[in-house]
């Protein structure tokens, strides 16, 4: 009998220690830059920032990790829902996205603090899948006159293993050469014409590191769009844009010049497996690519 509840009470350790662990991993996120603090109270108080068309909300976060965007609207005695609108942002001052928020109904059970006039909507929740590493995030409503705020609670999630794919339609590869460490590494090259061929299990993560191709007529930038097809259908685009690199020679095509490193964190779309095709869209481009498997997902490598 005592064993027995000396085993009842190890279980429920284990199980708080469990769930402070992973209550810990969520986090309210203070934006660095921001247009106002909205108060609201209700079973629990929060603060809110004000949504802006042209000023920026800016956030900071270290991913992998999966951010909740709670957006709520003000409306007045007379209006029983919200209009639906765009929330838009930026990650990294590079990738632009939009998506539709609402209609949402007045809520009942929280208000607003400091005798603000009407009353906040329910939240609206999107969830954006933030990839690995250091990365900024910039806030705007769009098409809307009414005023939009949000609130940000972002949890971490486990660091990535990733696993190498090969492209079998082209097993030598590009080798580049690091000009301090004399290092060498492959790539593959990919065109609108020729593509890296892979078969993989979906809900798979995929990280490209990408390099442009510069020749000495290129002076500045290179923008590179990438296409993702699965089985022959396009399935995404992805637009980067290229500087040269000072610190990497490509050594099987002297005459160019390698780009500096991007990293492209793609996910791949729900159901059975599947065979993909990574390639450029603009004609008369070339860029160099290695291309990561989520080691976690047990992708294949196949060839197509």
């Amino acid at each position: 009998m005592i064993s027995l509840i000396k085993i009842c009470y190890a279980l429920i350790v284990v199980l708080a220690l469990t769930t402070q662990v992973i209550a810990q991993k969520k986090q309210e996120i203070r934006p660095k830059k921001f247009v106002s603090i909205v108060y609201i109270k209700g079973p629990s108080d929060f603060l809110y920032y004000a949504l802006s068309e042209k000023s920026k909300t800016t956030i900071e976060v270290e991913g992998p990790g999966k951010l909740t965007v709670y957006n709520r609207v003000r409306l007045e005695k007379n209006q029983p829902t919200s209009t639906p609108y765009y929330l838009k942002y930026v990650l990294d001052d590079r990738l632009i996205t939009s998506r539709k928020v609402g209609p949402q109904k007045k809520s009942e059970k929280i208000k607003y603090k400091k005798n603000l006039p009407g009353t906040p909507s329910k939240a609206d929740k999107e969830v954006i899948k933030i990839p690995p590493g250091k990365h900024k995030l910039t806030f705007f409503k769009h098409k809307t006159m009414q005023k939009a705020h949000v609130r940000f609670v972002y949890q971490k999630s486990d660091k990535i293993s990733w696993r190498e794919l090969k492209n079998n339609k082209d097993s030598k590869g590009i080798k580049i050469q690091y000009t301090k460490s004399k290092k060498e590494q492959t790539y593959f090259r990919v065109t609108n014409k020729n593509s890296f061929s892979f078969s993989a299990e979906n809900n798979s993560k995929l990280r490209v590191f990408l390099r442009a191709d510069f020749d000495y007529k290129i002076h500045n930038q290179n923008i590179i769009r990438l296409i993702v097809k699965k089985d022959g259908k396009q399935i995404g685009t992805y637009k980067v844009t290229c500087k040269k690199s000072i610190a990497v020679d490509n050594l099987t095509y002297k005459k160019l010049i390698p780009g500096s490193l991007e990293k492209i964190f793609i996910d791949l779309p729900k159901g059975q497996k599947g065979k993909y095709e990574i390639l450029l869209k603009d004609p008369n481009k070339s860029a160099m690519i290695r291309v990561f498997v989520d080691d976690k997902k047990q992708a294949q490598n196949t060839s197509v």
